[in-house]
């Protein structure tokens, strides 16, 4: 929402403060940019999130002694529910027990998956 200030007894647009976690070469530098151009940046910005919450069941790979139980779409990126074993020589997981299942949101980060950890697959979590 554009906010307004009162410039000698004039009503103009104040314009927007830049998020703080902005690196300052794009707070210097988009807003110089055209109309044309920033609504360019803007589309491309939606495709990219769009892009990186988009991770397709055959883009998740599990690792040796990991068990791949389901795959989601959410808004957030794919919901991977999965059970992992532990590594341990002597644990039940080494007989084909596996601990789990845990849940995971997965979303793209560059050229890679990043598994964000949400914690034990319970009633409450589902």
């Amino acid at each position: 929402m554009l906010k307004w200030t009162v410039l000698f007894g004039k009503k103009m647009p104040t314009r927007p403060p830049a998020p703080d976690s902005l690196p300052k070469y794009l707070v210097e530098g988009v807003p110089k940019q055209d109309d044309v151009d920033l609504r360019a940046l803007q589309q491309w910005i939606d495709e990219l999130l769009e892009y990186r919450q988009e991770v397709a069941p055959e883009d998740i790979d599990v690792g040796d002694g990991e068990s791949l139980e389901t795959v989601e779409e959410s808004s957030e990126g794919a919901v991977v529910i999965k059970k992992v074993s532990c590594g341990k020589e002597t644990c039940k997981c080494q007989r084909g027990q596996l601990h789990g299942p845990y849940k995971y949101i997965v979303r793209r980060r560059g050229d890679g998956l990043d598994w964000e950890y949400r914690g034990p697959v319970t009633d409450t979590l589902e």
